[in-house]
């Protein structure tokens, strides 16, 4: 069995994702990775780069989705597709430092914790979009009414992308989402690890703070703080109490 399987839902990503892809390769991973891109219908080179860059490392597998799905169904799709004993999930922007990454799979592997959150209010990394900070706060804050009685553990950053989980676990999760919207995933994910219970008990979580570079709209930067925000505090109740 792979020891980690990292996730890269891709849309219009070719200024980033083939270093990105590299980056991950480079890493001391301390065990046997593979690399699932899973292009979200691109308009631009991305399919190419993806399709390149599996052709140059054994580590690199691609899946296509014919027509557009939303980041949720695409994560979902690359996470289902999985064979690693632990499931991560990496951006195809360079918002985020794979290296923490490493070290967050350190604690997963050394540890006996089911599920890693990164946080990247664990850290005073630049604020660019102040509503974006805002509304990252409060949809995590507001995630937490439901999780944090089920868990015991306060969820700081709900919405990050660093989230990572024993691959067994992880996929019987994203067997069952049903999210659509591009930002459904991450509250939806939260509340089913919450609500997910092994050998009765409920999941083991950590947090780690982690670096974080925000991405301007110019270049590419695809959150909408109040049109999104919104929906996740409707997801969030729906995926808490369904």
């Amino acid at each position: 069995m792979t020891d980690l399987s990292i996730v890269i839902p891709v849309y219009n990503e070719e200024k980033t994702l083939e270093r990105v892809v590299n980056t991950v390769l480079k890493q001391d991973w301390r065990g046997n990775i593979e690399v699932i891109i899973v292009d979200d219908g691109s308009k631009d080179r991305s399919r190419e780069i993806a399709k390149s860059l599996a052709k140059k490392s054994t580590s690199v597998r691609t899946l296509e989705n014919k027509k557009n799905m939303g980041k949720s169904q695409t994560v979902k799709r690359g996470i289902l597709a999985s064979t690693g004993k632990f499931v991560t999930i990496q951006d195809a922007d360079l918002e985020y430092d794979v290296s923490e990454l490493c070290a967050m799979f350190k604690v997963i592997s050394e540890d006996e914790f089911d599920v890693v959150y990164g946080n990247r209010f664990g850290k005073k990394n630049k604020v660019i979009y102040i509503q974006n900070y805002i509304g990252n706060h409060f949809v995590s804050l507001f995630s937490n009414f439901f999780t944090y009685p089920r868990i015991k553990v306060y969820i700081p950053d709900m919405e990050v992308c660093y989230k990572l989980a024993k691959g067994d676990i992880f996929r019987e999760v994203a067997e069952k989402i049903v999210s659509k919207s591009n930002f459904g995933f991450e509250p939806e994910v939260t509340a089913r690890f919450a609500r997910y219970k092994k050998d009765g008990k409920h999941l083991k979580f950590s947090i780690y703070p982690i670096s974080y570079t925000a991405r301007t709209i110019q270049e590419g930067k695809k959150m909408k703080a109040f049109q999104d925000g919104f929906k996740a505090a409707v997801e969030i109740v729906k995926f808490n109490i369904w």
